[in-house]
């Protein structure tokens, strides 16, 4: 088969594949919001979408700061809002190229062959037969080939990974530590903090405290005195007595276990009325600071393009190609002159739906590649009549729609 083009600025060669996990595509789009900019807040417009620059956004709710209770975020850089929207330009070091800038010189690739041996094409039916407990091996071992008609088809995919940060208020039992709060200055912009992925394409999650946002607040489960009074006694460090119910006499003896008083020591609080404050830690004091999570996730997504025969697609998942075009940047080139049209179609659909549903996040990292699957429809005839299987991937594995017999197992 001659060389078809691709586009792309580098070519891996047939059989050296990059990484990529055989999965469907899921979209796990974050919904969550970006943190604002402490020291200063502009709204985010049109413009900040069409240049492709992230748009980050921040609620706060009463749940996260409730009055008179926590540090407001607006009171450390005062400004008075509670919905902000600001456009982090110099957060991202470089501004993702333009869309329309993507497009490179094409490259050749090569099409590897899909035509199969007889030999094999029987080794393969006869391994199919033997894992199914009701096939008989016999078609497999007797059949009469009669063509081998080749369908290859293709696979593309494309990882997105992106990056998300998001700030909340959070609260710690305080151990007496050093505060590190806003009289030691403004804090800082999220995204100006460091914070490395462990592994590209790889989920993960990274917690920091916001540096000059924490203070230290009483308790207010427990009011400071690191303790609450017992939910079991109501504070009095007796309850019912659970052998006699309160009555002091079980039958017509006198209660063992609580001496015929009809309570007896609580064993929530030990009879002592109260019970240890589980939000401080019995500390009687909170650490409250905004808590910075950066969230690295990978967006897959997986399309097959139509082969052109009965046999199912969801089979490929299984099994491998050749990779014939690979290609990973920041941003990586929609493709344009693929073997299968439709595979132009789908590359180009996918980066530019990618790029806009992750206009909240930081892209990272792209990667994409093409990967050539083999299939053959094998027909064949036992006993007289006619049958057909298919041949599919680089494993050889078979697949048959009808098999001719079964047989009856009988396990002793």
């Amino acid at each position: 088969m001659t060389g078809s083009v691709l586009t792309g600025s580098e070519l891996h060669p047939a059989g050296s594949p990059a990484s990529i996990s055989d999965i469907t595509f899921k979209d796990e789009n974050p919904e969550g919001n970006d943190c604002p900019k402490c020291e200063d807040f502009t709204h985010g417009s049109a413009e900040s979408y069409a240049l492709g620059v992230p748009v980050s956004v921040i609620t706060l709710t009463d749940e996260d700061c409730q009055v008179n209770e926590y540090l407001k975020y607006e009171d450390l850089t005062h400004v008075h809002a509670v919905d902000i929207t600001f456009k982090d330009d110099e957060s991202q070091g470089t501004d993702r190229p333009k869309y329309e800038d993507l497009m490179q010189a094409p490259v050749e690739v090569t099409i590897p062959t899909s035509l199969i041996s007889e030999d094999v094409a029987r080794q393969a039916l006869l391994e199919y037969a033997r894992k199914k407990c009701y096939y008989s091996t016999g078609p497999a071992q007797q059949m009469l080939l009669q063509d081998l008609q080749p369908f290859s088809t293709f696979r593309y995919r494309l990882d997105t990974f992106t990056e998300i940060r998001i700030c909340k208020w959070v609260s710690d039992p305080y151990y007496g530590e050093e505060v590190d709060g806003p009289d030691n200055g403004p804090p800082p912009n999220p995204w100006d903090l460091q914070a490395n992925p462990p592994n590209l394409f790889q989920k993960a999650e990274y917690y920091i405290p916001l540096p000059h946002t924490s203070s230290v607040e009483i308790c207010s489960q427990c009011g400071g005195l690191g303790r609450n009074i017992c939910i079991s006694c109501f504070g009095t460090g007796r309850s019912r007595c659970m052998y006699c119910g309160g009555a002091g006499w079980s039958g017509n003896q006198r209660c063992f276990s609580c001496g015929g008083m009809g309570r007896q020591w609580c064993m929530g609080c030990s009879g002592s009325g109260y019970q240890r404050c589980i939000t401080c830690s019995a500390k009687g004091r909170l650490l409250k600071y905004i808590q910075l999570t950066v969230k690295w996730k990978n967006h897959n997504f997986e399309f097959i393009a139509d082969h052109k025969s009965d046999f199912p697609t969801k089979r490929f998942k299984k099994v491998t190609g050749d990779i014939i075009f690979s290609d990973e940047q920041q941003m990586v080139s929609p493709i344009v002159n693929s073997p299968e049209p439709s595979i132009n179609e789908a590359s180009e659909n996918v980066i530019s739906k990618h790029r806009s549903e992750f206009a909240l996040s930081k892209i990272l990292r792209q990667r994409h590649s093409i990967e050539w699957l083999p299939l053959t429809k094998v027909n064949f005839t036992w006993n007289g009549a006619e049958y057909y299987y298919f041949v599919y991937g680089k494993e050889n594995k078979a697949y048959a729609t009808k098999y001719p017999i079964k047989c009856c197992c009988t396990i002793i």
